[in-house]
């Protein structure tokens, strides 16, 4: 009777020894694995030392730094990668251990810097423009001359373009046509030299807004840019871009001549 009650004693004291390892292999698991990197990310946080970053400022890879946070604390479109903040210029001021959003910092090279502006493109400068455009894409810009003032702005396709413009090109940029999927198939009348005269004057140029006619943001729907651009909110109108300045100036002396402009998405 002695020897039972002595095993079952054993018995107990073995499993309240295996419970109290169980509880803390799981405490140590959860402090040293599953909190850090199962509920945990890594995002780009602001080094300023005993002040702050001023906004405008471009930030350089001294000022970042990667630490782990968790999920439940890290702001929607957090910045998750170095280089995707670096050299990039901040939208506010920055204190320090800030965490870096989209909002925060100038990810994708919207705002102008000190040689550059946003330039709005008079709708009736333009010759043909995407119907998909939206803001942050990337579009080179053809000049054309002698386009017809009667053909539509939006989606017209000339037939024949590529053939160099009669005035000279500007320095750096090379007579190219752009790539243009089922092109108008052209009548002797429409393949004139008058309409298909065509130059690449920018390329990869910054779109930061595209207006409606209303001079409302044109979207892909009322809840943002979310559908792959198969609907949108307005008609695209005009659009806005971020040039040099040199760029833009040259850019209006060709306007004041009666250019065009044929604005193509690339990116």
């Amino acid at each position: 009777m002695a020897s039972q009650r002595g095993t079952m004693l054993k018995r107990n004291y073995f499993f309240a020894f295996l419970i109290l390892l169980i509880g803390f292999g799981g405490l140590l698991g959860y402090d040293l694995y599953f909190k850090p990197y199962v509920l945990s990310q890594t995002v780009v946080k602001v080094k300023a030392g005993s002040g702050y970053l001023p906004r405008n400022y471009v930030l350089q890879p001294g000022d970042l730094y990667l630490d782990t946070v968790q999920t439940k604390d890290i702001p929607a479109d957090a910045v998750t990668e170095l280089s995707r903040a670096e050299y990039k210029m901040t939208n506010t001021d920055l204190t320090d251990g800030s965490i870096l959003t989209g909002a925060l910092v100038d990810v994708s090279d919207l705002a102008p810097r000190q040689d550059e502006g946003i330039f709005p493109i008079p709708q009736d400068a333009i010759y043909a423009i995407n119907g998909s455009l939206r803001s942050k894409d990337r579009v080179d810009i053809y000049l054309v001359e002698g386009a017809s003032r009667d053909r539509p702005s939006d989606g017209y396709s000339p037939a024949a373009p590529g053939s160099a413009l009669a005035s000279p090109s500007p320095a750096g940029s090379a007579a190219a046509s752009p790539a243009v999927s089922n092109p108008v198939e052209a009548s002797p009348e429409q393949s004139s030299p008058e309409v298909s005269r065509s130059n690449l004057f920018l390329s990869d140029v910054t779109v930061n807004y595209v207006r409606s006619e209303d001079n409302n943001d044109v979207l892909d729907s009322e809840n943002g840019n979310n559908n792959n651009r198969i609907t949108s909110t307005g008609k695209v109108a005009a659009p806005e871009l971020k040039l040099k300045k040199s760029d833009g100036e040259r850019l209006g002396q060709y306007l004041e001549q009666g250019m065009k402009l044929w604005i193509v998405r690339v990116q």
